[in-house]
């Protein structure tokens, strides 16, 4: 029995320079599948494409089987992106950068404009090059916020900013820091009450940690065809 979908919103940063990467990451298909396809059907039960009979979207594509999910884990699933226009093409609701700060060169931008558009107290944010989000965890992190600022996975001493659960309660957090000239993620963790997910606890739910792979450059998209072959296969 799949899961009712929680009350926390999913949103994918799609607003990089993608200056490493011939076409914008998020369209990059692994396994036959777009990124920004693969994503949506993990966090919300459907990819982009084709409607389907109950008038959702569905995934397309060889590969699709492997993305698939029984159902929406998020009730909501936005897209911040420089041009909304491609996403929307495909089904997808999508938001350019808050007008005040789309000057500025900073993940923080995608994040501010997120919470501020969401209809949830908390959103999962997604970066828009990581093929292989699981579903287990993203659920779980969600889980876990209740009383914090934000749930952030921690891998070795690396926080990961980028796949984490934050609340609304950090949007002049991050107000400030961008007025501010402060673009670093990791700083705006300071003073905020956030709970660090071990790696240890992170694995229970992602053996492979493959949630945490990511898209920049040719090398690294090879990779994710090779991960993307051996899920396939049934090997993790």
């Amino acid at each position: 029995m799949s899961e009712s979908p929680v009350a926390v919103s999913a949103v994918i940063l799609a607003g990089g320079e993608n200056r490493r990467m011939i076409h914008p990451k998020a369209f990059i298909k692994i396994g036959g599948v777009s990124i920004i396809e693969r994503q949506a059907a993990v966090l919300w039960g459907r990819g982009a494409g084709n409607k389907s009979a109950d008038g959702g979207l569905e995934v397309n594509g060889e590969g699709g089987a492997e993305c698939a999910s029984s159902g929406p884990l998020f009730d909501e699933l936005i897209v911040i992106a420089k041009d909304p226009a491609p996403y929307e093409a495909i089904g997808l609701k999508a938001l350019p950068d808050a007008p005040e700060f789309s000057a500025k060169k900073s993940p923080l931008v995608g994040i501010y404009t997120g919470l501020k558009a969401v209809r949830n107290d908390f959103a999962l944010i997604v970066a828009c090059d990581m093929p292989f989000i699981s579903g287990k965890l993203a659920r779980r992190l969600a889980d876990l916020r209740h009383g914090h600022d934000a749930v952030v996975p921690v891998i070795g001493e690396y926080r990961e900013p980028l796949f984490t659960v934050y609340s609304k309660t950090v949007i002049g957090r991050i107000k400030e820091a961008l007025e501010g000239g402060m673009f670093g993620l990791h700083r705006v963790f300071n003073g905020l009450d956030v709970l660090y997910v071990s790696e240890e606890e992170l694995r229970a739910c992602d053996p492979e940690l493959l949630s945490f792979v990511n898209v920049n450059t040719p090398e690294e998209l090879e990779i994710a065809e090779g991960l993307a072959r051996q899920r396939q296969k049934g090997r993790f």
